[in-house]
């Protein structure tokens, strides 16, 4: 990124460079300075032929300016005795420039468009011990003609100069930023992650700029002051949930013993608290990623364990319970076998409560996941939106549960990566539930 601005700021200042020569300089001062290069050229030039005698080579750009403008340039260089050892192609130029006299440092030649005019420059030279005279003359339009030629060379040059350097510039710039800005972007990816069930995870401040650290770091600890929170209340509703259990089974044997006319209502409400209990402490342990130990589990296998479970439930209900197993070996998910127990279970008993005498709750199950169907009268439109809102229930005719069934159900598919659904209603049918797994999910989840 410095060598870029270096390099713009140097082709800026060269362009600025050469606009200001080309504003300021006179043509005779460009003219003048020009007869000071060619006396070099010319010195430069003398070479000594193999008989002694003198020769003149000079570079081709410069001899042919002299063979093409004998109007305009024009150079004689003799020796210590006046004699002529090399000139210019003859022509108006040079034999005004054989009739000056010594010391004229300006001369004018006739033009048929008008007269010319040409500085003269007389400088000394010396070449194998010999002394030489060499008089150079430069028409001022020949000079101008050849700078602004020269100065529009430079300023196509100069800007192509500075359109490299911007470009440059410009793609060290995005590159740089691009650069800077990737660890951001995957920083920001894996705060996105970062949910309820996710609070454990720490943003990386590697290879992040410094000014950015700060807020990474401020951005942790607000994290695990929200897990250390979480964490508290969870194992508060956990422990409370525990310690509810036995004053409950207390007060129910109490109750049983009591002989009480109203003993069943009382058992039933004591059922009804301590399945609130039960169901409060489930929903704390599915809501911590920790508690979960994941392993291949085979849907089939479990949502068979649970249907033998719940068998008497499906008996006292007269509801028929049928398992369809597309194909028992695709059916292998990494999960966490008794909360996978735990969510076909809150499914399955709801189908049973919902569904009438003689009906029959269908479970199907294939490689993309299972689905509970009752034969129930379905759910409400007002009510699909609150099914897995927690503490959430039905009108009390309808329901006898805490509420949490479902909330569990949805803390546990959260937790693999699954989701669960609630089908769109059918004339046909109750409620369907639907439990969709991708394997990418679940190991993800692991």
């Amino acid at each position: 990124m410095l060598a870029a601005l270096l390099a713009l700021l140097t082709a800026t200042a060269a362009g600025t460079a050469l606009l200001l020569l080309a504003r300021h300089a006179t043509p005779e001062t460009l003219t003048r300075e020009e007869l000071v290069e060619e006396v070099a050229e010319l010195r430069a030039g003398l070479r000594s032929a193999a008989d002694g005698t003198l020769r003149l080579d000079l570079p081709a750009e410069v001899g042919n300016v002299y063979d093409a403008m004998p109007r305009d340039a024009a150079f004689w260089i003799i020796d210590a005795t006046g004699r002529t050892v090399a000139s210019s192609r003859p022509g108006p130029a040079l034999q005004a420039l054989m009739g000056l006299p010594v010391g004229a440092t300006d001369m004018t030649v006739a033009n048929p468009a008008g007269t010319i005019t040409l500085q003269v420059i007389e400088a000394p030279m010396t070449h194998a011990s010999r002394d030489y005279t060499a008089r150079i003359a430069r028409s001022d339009r020949l000079v101008s003609t050849l700078k602004n030629h020269a100065t529009k060379l430079y300023l196509r040059a100069g800007l192509a100069v500075g359109a490299l350097a911007l470009l440059t510039f410009a793609a060290v710039i995005y590159l740089t930023v691009r650069c800077m800005l990737r660890p951001l972007h995957q920083v920001s990816r894996a705060a996105t992650q970062v949910g309820p069930r996710r609070l454990g995870m720490r943003l990386r401040s590697e290879h992040l700029p410094s000014e950015v650290v700060p807020l990474i770091d401020a951005f942790n600890a607000a994290l695990a002051r929200l897990e250390q929170g979480y964490r508290v209340q969870q194992e508060f509703l956990a422990a409370a949930a525990h310690e509810l259990k036995t004053p409950l089974a207390l007060l129910q044997a109490e109750i049983e013993l009591s002989g009480a006319p109203n003993t069943p209502l009382l058992l039933r409400d004591t059922a009804q608290m301590a399945r609130q209990v039960h169901q409060l402490l489930h929903l704390a342990e599915v809501s911590e990623g920790h508690n979960y130990t994941f392993a291949p589990v085979h849907l089939g296998t479990v949502i068979a364990d649970t249907v033998d479970y719940l068998s008497r439930l499906a008996k006292q209900h007269a509801v028929a319970v049928v398992v369809q197993v597309a194909d028992p070996s695709e059916t292998e998910v990494e999960a966490d076998a008794s909360a996978v127990f735990v969510l076909v279970k809150n499914l399955l008993e709801n189908a049973i409560h919902h569904s009438p005498r003689g009906s029959t709750v269908h479970i199907q199950v294939n490689h993309l996941g299972f689905s509970v169907r009752d034969a129930g009268p379905g759910v409400d439109a007002a009510h699909r939106p609150l099914l897995f809102k927690r503490f959430w229930r039905g009108a009390p005719k309808e329901s006898e549960g805490a509420g949490l069934g479902l909330a569990i159900c949805m803390e546990i598919c959260l937790s693999h990566g699954w989701e669960i659904v609630l089908t769109p209603p059918d004339q046909d049918a109750g409620a369907c539930f639907v439990v969709s797994i991708t394997r990418e999910l679940s190991r993800a989840a692991s």
